[in-house]
């Protein structure tokens, strides 16, 4: 049988006091959050050239899709009563002949899927990816992003 020198058993110990507390502290972080009702988001904003992500947004759990957006970027848009929110500009992107703002979400089996219903519409789940693509709209549906 191998013999351990006290150094390196003291060290194993240490090492694994250390794993312990730091897998605890992750795992009440996780179950705070959930308690306190708050979810995290993927929201990215695809302009002609570029993608912008904010990834891990925080957000009160039941928050939709256009308060999510509203919190991390300038949005601009019109109300239908009935209908829900019409985005007109994102970040001073504006809707501009056949190009508007539509947004898709990310499901793990079918890729992207166009969004089904007005952004104030549509309840936000924890960890869903989605994303606002400013794009052509002359055919429908678009392609996907």
């Amino acid at each position: 049988m191998m013999h351990m020198s006290g150094r390196v058993l003291k060290a194993l110990v240490v090492l694994f006091f250390i794993w312990g507390v730091v897998s605890t502290s992750l795992y009440l972080n996780e179950a705070m959050r959930e308690q306190e009702g708050v979810i995290k988001v993927n929201i990215g904003i695809r302009y002609d050239n570029r993608t912008e992500w904010h990834n891990s947004t925080l957000l009160k759990r039941g928050a939709n899709l256009l308060e999510a957006t509203k919190s991390v970027a300038s949005v601009n848009y019109t109300e239908y009563p009935g209908m829900g929110c019409f985005i007109n500009s994102i970040n001073g992107v504006r809707n501009e002949g056949s190009r508007y703002w539509i947004w898709w979400y990310w499901d793990r089996s079918m890729g992207w899927v166009l969004g089904p219903v007005a952004a104030d519409k549509y309840l936000l789940s924890d960890g869903e990816t989605v994303l606002w693509f400013y794009e052509d709209t002359s055919s429908y549906p678009p392609p996907k992003p």
